[in-house]
């Protein structure tokens, strides 16, 4: 005890020595509820949790110096780690969630008493609950897929993916003590890896304490330079990725999924570009599917009716709308496609079809209506984070969903191809002529003198 105890002391004061310039730690208690997303979501959840969501978070953060050009693009924002545990309402059945993940606080509004931010991070979650370590009780089997509610049917893993947003409000009352808070909304799920995956998505609040070493000086009085800009006018980028997962819990069959993204977006402003592209997707989980009549959960598996093993039936494609949102080396990405070929659409919902007849009564457009609970739609969404870690190579990890519903997670590795206009920094001309292909690692005059070099 006494040599932890010593430790521990040696460490803080590491860190007060060397993080006397720019660091900062808050801790906060933690309320939330789990919301629910659908009518089967809200079953299962209802059946499993019995209170609200409670625990606490300790945060470490890192002020901007503005030595970084996306620093400039984003108002200075404050970087952030974090680590919350909390309790999920029920210790038996759903057990407590630790989850540990970067943010980014971008500045709303920034004044001498008060400062808003707007909160983004995403990270890894373990959850000590899940399907395959709680109890099962056959004769409780009433659930959307034939789970069991005397089981953990909302989460399959341990390891999951955190996602979480909202606001952060700190109320300074001197140059290292501020009272802080946060609302926001969080997400816990596996990307359908391992089935059950509902996953938890809770609102929460904050409130707390913030510390902050001795300030900074070069962190006060930023002004943004403008000769900072983007090099480059629009860019092609080229990424395929892969990954398993599982479709129903009962079959403990992973599947090989993966995606090819072929996409061009434009720089709308020094950290946000827009554009559009193309998506290949293709899912093994979907050959032969049915369950005959004698098995006791002949109507639990019945979401898509394939009564063949076709490679037809695993391949889709879509065009997107695509968000990419610039920090430095990442890009965040956020997609929303349209189906222009999926063949499963007319086999859905399976239940209807099973129970009337073997037949496809299904010929669908390409936009109808339907019901996320029965079926997955006629769009798609894609989240995303590339890294881009040599010059015009990056590695990317995404998750497809179908509105609330995670379809697959993959991870893959792609190639930039920004173009960019001859003189574009001497003269920020925009003629549409005299393109050349730009690298992110070569060296370039800046476009003008200033007082920041």
């Amino acid at each position: 005890m006494k040599k932890t105890f010593l430790i521990l002391i040696i460490l803080f004061a590491f860190v007060s020595v060397n993080a006397q310039y720019r660091y900062s730690v808050r801790a906060m208690g933690y309320g939330g509820m789990v919301v629910a997303m659908g009518d089967k979501h809200t079953e299962t959840l209802t059946k499993s949790q019995k209170g609200f969501v409670f625990g606490g978070e300790v945060d470490f953060e890192f002020k901007p110096t503005g030595k970084q050009k996306w620093q400039h693009f984003w108002r200075f924002p404050t970087l952030g780690l974090g680590v919350v545990g909390i309790d999920l309402g029920n210790p038996k059945m759903l057990g407590q969630a630790i989850a540990v993940y970067p943010y980014l606080l971008v500045p709303v509004v920034d004044t001498r008493y008060f400062m808003m931010n707007y909160k983004v991070g995403a990270g890894a979650s373990f959850i000590t609950k899940y399907y395959g370590n709680t109890p099962h009780q056959p004769n409780t089997l009433s659930g959307p897929n034939g789970e069991s509610y005397g089981a953990n049917a909302v989460i399959g893993s341990f390891l999951n993916i955190y996602l979480n947003t909202g606001f952060n409000f700190e109320f300074p009352i001197n140059d290292q003590f501020s009272i802080t808070a946060d609302l926001g909304y969080s997400h816990m799920s596996n990307g359908s890896v391992i089935a059950p995956n509902k996953g938890f998505n809770i609102l929460y609040a904050q409130v707390g304490a913030k510390y902050s070493f001795i300030n900074c000086p070069e962190c006060k009085n930023l002004v943004k330079n403008p000769a900072y800009e983007l090099p480059y006018d629009f860019m092609i980028n080229i990424g395929g990725a892969g990954g398993v997962r599982q479709l129903y819990y009962q079959d403990k069959k992973s599947f090989f999924v993966s995606d090819l993204h072929i996409g061009i977006t434009a720089p709308l402003a020094n950290w946000y570009a827009l554009g559009g592209g193309i998506d290949f997707f293709y899912d093994g989980a979907f050959n032969q599917r049915y369950i005959p009549e004698s098995n006791k959960f002949k109507n639990s598996f019945h979401r898509y009716f394939i009564p063949e093993n076709k490679l037809e039936n695993k391949i889709c494609l879509g065009v997107s709308i695509n968000n990419e949102f610039i920090i430095g080396r990442f890009t965040g990405i956020l997609d929303w496609g349209i189906y222009l070929y999926d063949p499963l659409k007319n086999l859905q919902p399976g239940d209807d079809i099973v129970n009337k007849n073997d037949k496809k009564p299904f010929k669908k457009g390409i936009f109808y209506k339907y019901n996320i609970d029965n079926e997955d739609g006629w769009n798609y969404f894609r989240l995303g984070l590339r890294y881009r870690f040599w010059d015009n190579l990056f590695v990317s990890v995404n998750l497809k969903t179908h509105l609330q519903k995670a379809e697959m997670i993959t991870f893959g590795i792609g190639y930039y191809l920004p173009f960019a206009r001859a003189g574009k920094h001497a003269t920020m001309k925009k003629e549409l002529k005299n393109y050349y292909f730009y690298h992110f690692n070569q060296k370039e005059a800046p476009a003008y003198t200033t007082p920041w070099q």
